[in-house]
């Protein structure tokens, strides 16, 4: 048998959120490359609705496979933050970012699209949809103070490669609600030239 690839890594977690019925939506640099310019990346980030009804089972599915801690997800689940699972085998780092009850949370679940990643994937996952990815790579560059090139690259490659098709009043809206609207202007701009 080969070596586990980084995708095959999600499937397995997108398998045990499934199972459990934990409404999942990968985003990041794997959603981005998706949508947008491929690039290289040696991490995931999945957004999560909240799942406190089903931790310990959650756990007890994954702690064989993957470093996590207990308290750790008790506490991104009662505070809405994050935690992260490295695979044992592999050393790749998942980031669970767990929902809270705001729009914008509730929309990224409610927009997900499911689509294979790569040729080399073996099943369907549920993606952050190309205008939520540009959303957050949009907020991780903000919150960077404008300094990530790596996120406003993200951001160019899905605007220049999804063009027309992304949903523009959506995109534009929530952009004005998560104080986004000049970064998405400039974006918009820069990836028209």
């Amino acid at each position: 048998m080969g070596e586990t690839r980084p995708i095959e890594v999600v499937e397995h977690l997108a398998g045990i959120l499934d199972s459990l019925v934990i409404a999942y939506a990968v985003g990041g640099s794997l959603a981005s490359s998706a949508y947008g310019t491929l690039r290289f990346t040696q991490d995931a980030d999945i957004a999560v609705a909240p799942f406190a009804h089903v931790a310990e089972r959650f756990y007890d599915l994954v702690k064989d496979g993957f470093y996590l801690s207990n308290e750790a997800i008790r506490q991104a689940l009662n505070s809405q933050g994050s935690f992260n699972l490295i695979h044992f085998e592999t050393s790749f780092k998942i980031d669970i970012f767990v929902l809270g009850p705001g729009e914008f949370d509730r929309q990224l679940l409610a927009r997900r699209r499911t689509a294979r990643l790569s040729d080399a994937g073996r099943s369907d996952l549920a993606l952050v949809s190309p205008e939520d990815i540009i959303l957050l790579k949009l907020r991780w560059f903000q919150d960077t103070g404008g300094t990530s090139e790596r996120q406003w690259d993200d951001v160019l490659g899905v605007l220049a490669v999804q063009g027309e098709s992304l949903d523009f009043e959506y995109l534009t809206d929530s952009a004005r609600k998560l104080g986004l609207e000049q970064d998405l202007d400039r974006a918009r701009v820069q990836a028209q030239t």
